[in-house]
């Protein structure tokens, strides 16, 4: 994962300049727009926006823009619902932390989708946008594909608040999904911790380290969004706008609770990750201290027996035992015997 991003591009521009900060390559960009209430919705997929309704406040209009990464779609945009370019900016450039401004009817936010890659499983981050107005939702993304089905499915099956309440209502209903997601997320890295730790204790070997490393990378990487996100919602809880209506800031509270639970939950998987590193690297010394231990009482043993071969592979004549007939079989039972009685004096010292 690509950790610096380039923001230099920028350099000398006027604010408001439409610079793309993320390297990808441009997809194609699908419009759908969701119009509702309690009693009826629709879904319509776009091939421009001059097919887009006209906003009914009385009514729910979530325009929901996925793979935005050209300009020209942005600009239409801009320019169909009146949006102050340095929202539209924003929007274009995906490095932004979670945040929320406040224009004039206008509420954005910015968020961060977290998703774990099916093939290596690691963190992978991508910025979605708001715009909240009386009636009027509009969501951009990076890319096509997201988590937020489940409220689509909301809509068309009239479950829960969604249709009856507001468009307020339904960003908080987005960020929520967002912020759940993020429970997936750390709990799965929580059962990679666990079954790391179970490993270390059993067999510790040296990739455990780097998988630590990796962990603790992805835990780093997730804090970064939990923090600000927890800062989006507690904002979103006070702030006075007229298109947040006082019966949904007491859900805006629980996305709050959410967040830092999450970052509790960090914070404790990261102290867990510190604690397992130091059990291995204990571990690892233990076993290299019982490596080196084992070496020693073998070379302790063979000094005396080296020394009684020596003496008796002298060039001299006159030696006892030399040309006796159980010469060899005495010294040999003798070394033998002293082999053992050293191995019985080290475990009496408990050095075994």
């Amino acid at each position: 994962m690509k950790k610096v991003k380039k923001r230099s591009g920028k350099r000398g521009l006027p604010p408001g300049s439409f610079v793309q900060v993320n390297d990808e390559e441009n997809r194609n960009t699908s419009l759908r727009v969701f119009t509702f209430d309690k009693e009826e919705w629709s879904e319509k997929t776009l091939k421009n926006l001059g097919e887009c309704p006209v906003v009914d406040p009385t009514r729910t209009t979530w325009l929901d823009i996925d793979g935005l990464n050209t300009d020209e779609t942005l600009q239409a945009v801009g320019k169909q619902f009146d949006l102050h370019p340095l929202l539209l900016e924003d929007v274009l450039n995906t490095e932004h932390r979670p945040k929320v401004e406040e224009y004039p009817d206008t509420l954005f936010i910015v968020a961060k989708m977290l998703t774990l890659g099916e093939e290596n499983g690691n963190v992978q981050v991508e910025q979605i946008c708001f715009v909240l107005r009386k009636g009027l939702v509009i969501s951009f993304q990076e890319r096509p594909g997201d988590i937020l089905n489940p409220i689509r499915d909301r809509i068309r099956q009239n479950t829960g608040r969604v249709r009856r309440a507001g468009a307020d209502y339904l960003v908080y209903a987005l960020l929520d999904v967002i912020v759940d997601n993020y429970f997936v997320i750390v709990e799965s890295l929580g059962e990679r911790i666990e079954k790391l730790e179970q490993k270390v204790m059993l067999r510790p070997g040296n990739e455990d380290l780097f998988t630590m490393q990796e962990l603790r990378s992805q835990l780093i990487t997730i804090g970064r969004y939990v923090t600000p996100t927890r800062e989006l919602a507690g904002r979103l809880h006070t702030m006075q706008s007229d298109v947040i209506d006082n019966s949904t800031r007491k859900y805006i509270n629980d996305l709050q609770d959410h967040a830092v639970y999450i970052a509790e939950t960090i914070g404790t998987h990261r102290e867990m990750l510190t604690n397992l590193e130091n059990s291995f690297h204990a571990m690892f010394n233990l076993r290299s201290g019982q490596v080196i231990k084992l070496l020693t009482i073998t070379s302790t043993i063979f000094i005396p027996l080296t020394f009684i071969v020596g003496v008796y592979g002298m060039n001299f004549d006159r030696m006892p035992w030399l040309h006796s007939r159980f010469g060899f079989y005495g010294v040999m039972a003798f070394m033998i015997a002293l082999s053992f009685g050293m191995l019985l004096w080290f475990r009496s010292k408990r050095w075994l």
